[in-house]
């Protein structure tokens, strides 16, 4: 080994690059502190929220564990749609006004996005519990009041979507994700504990009623944090708005992300029409085993995903593909590790749900595969939402979403929970290879593990301009 090899990767090296990566200012060090917090963040609170749900299955059982599961799947959706797309949106657009030096602009942005969630939001909610009544036909009244409640919560969830946008588009981390993916979880159980301790029945409505007081707490701190440093960080001055560029570029993360929780969920979703609350029960926690896999993606994302729009406007097309590159070098080998983990102690961690739980091992495993699929195929759907490309993720989803269905309802019929594992691995399998295909078609980026091997190299000039939603 020489010299210059072991300095690069002897111990002298390696402390040196982590000293560089924690006190280092320019943005691939930035880039990288952010998604080590973020990571560490979304860790926490994969082991918080499995410890949240545990506690609350083991406290409602199946059946009442059951109703809360499947109307949490319609509270991620419902938030989703709620925000217009500006939960996500700032982070394209916030980083392309500050690379475009338009200060007015940026502070236009800011104030319109938060006057358009809060009004949006708040009608949803509204109409949500006005057309509750209207829908017994539909879905078991058992889930009627569970929901009021759940409307009641979106508001305060598409406030927090919103800051943990514009906090992450300044690197803010800790104070955009630790109210959404610590406070809440933590205050959840707490809540939920305390109303049981005085006597509380142990239901999924006493559920979402500590669902309600979680997310005004959470939502007052994580807003506090945050507009504390937004006062720093935007100085006081004129502003100028585009609105329908901003409605019309922020939708389609509307139904990007609306769709990406019912294609998560759509086996969830078909298998209540099939299955009892029990039997959503024991899917329902296979399928929060794996979220932490997910979670890897994610890390990545807070810390790149506005550097991705950032090169892009400026036309840097080789700087895009080599964070592509070290972006699913990184998170390939954390998810296969922690698929590896979960798959060996799947058993165990089901069976902290309760008796009856280790029923959804097999779930469990089949799910992984599409997981580890996604994660193979990289980060194509952020660069397609950094680039201009967002219209595309969004219809790629409700396209899968038609597909999810498509399989889950044979599947299921044949299979039970074991079918909706598989026809969920297969939607989340076929998006992610069809997003890197478009990734590569259209940007000339290779997002995929391929991109690592020498023959995956092919860094040919890309385009730079960005293109019409």
């Amino acid at each position: 080994m020489t010299i210059a090899t072991e300095g690069r990767f002897g111990g002298a090296g390696l402390l040196k690059r982590a000293r560089t990566t924690l006190t280092g200012t320019d943005t691939a060090s930035v880039a990288q502190r952010s998604s080590a917090i973020a990571l560490i963040i979304r860790l926490s609170s994969a082991a918080l929220a499995y410890l949240a749900q545990v506690v609350l299955a083991r406290l409602m059982g199946q059946h009442e564990y059951g109703v809360f599961a499947y109307t949490w799947v319609w509270f991620l959706v419902f938030a989703a749609i709620a925000t217009l797309g500006f939960g996500d949106s700032p982070v394209r657009y916030i980083a392309q006004l500050r690379a475009r030096g338009e200060p007015s602009h940026l502070r236009g942005f800011v104030r319109f996005s938060a006057i358009a969630t809060l009004t949006s939001s708040i009608g949803f909610g509204a109409l949500l519990i006005a057309v509750l009544p209207l829908a017994g036909g539909w879905i078991d009244n058992v889930y009627l009041m569970p929901m009021a409640l759940m409307a009641i919560s979106i508001p305060f969830a598409c406030v927090q979507a919103l800051l943990e946008a514009i906090g992450r588009s300044y690197s803010w981390t800790i104070p955009a994700l630790a109210p959404v993916y610590i406070l809440r979880h933590g205050l959840l159980l707490l809540f939920m504990v305390g109303a049981v301790a005085i006597d509380m029945e142990a239901t999924a409505l006493t559920g979402y009623i500590c669902l309600v007081a979680t997310m005004v707490v959470s939502t007052a701190y994580q807003a506090i944090a945050i507009l504390m440093r937004m006062r720093r960080a935007i100085e006081p001055g004129p502003t100028a708005y585009r609105p329908r560029e901003w409605l019309i570029g922020s939708a389609p993360f509307a139904v990007l992300y609306a769709g990406q929780h019912l294609a998560s969920f759509a086996d969830v979703l078909v298998l209540s029409f099939f299955a009892s609350p029990a039997e959503i029960a024991i899917y329902f926690a296979a399928t929060r085993i794996i979220q932490v896999v997910n979670l890897v993606p994610f890390a990545a994302t807070v810390g790149t995903a506005h550097l991705f729009s950032a090169r892009h406007t400026r036309g840097d097309h080789d700087g895009l593909q080599r964070l592509c590159r070290h972006v699913v070098a990184a998170t390939f080998v954390i998810a296969g590790a922690a698929v590896a983990l979960l798959v060996a102690g799947g058993d165990w961690l089901l069976a902290m749900f309760g008796d009856g739980f280790e029923a959804g091992y097999t779930p469990l495993v089949i799910l992984a595969i599409g997981v580890v699929v996604r994660v193979a195929a990289g980060p194509a759907e952020d660069v397609l939402n950094m680039t201009g490309y967002s219209g595309l993720s969004a219809s790629t989803y409700l396209v899968i979403v038609g597909v999810n269905v498509a399989f889950a309802v044979p599947l299921i019929m044949a299979f039970g929970v074991n079918g909706a594992a598989m026809a969920g691995a297969l939607a989340l399998t076929l998006r992610a290879v069809w997003l890197a295909i478009a990734a590569r078609r259209r940007l000339h980026v290779d997002t995929t593990v391929l991109a690592l091997l020498p023959r995956g190299r092919t860094d040919a000039p890309g385009p730079a301009k960005i293109p019409a939603e």
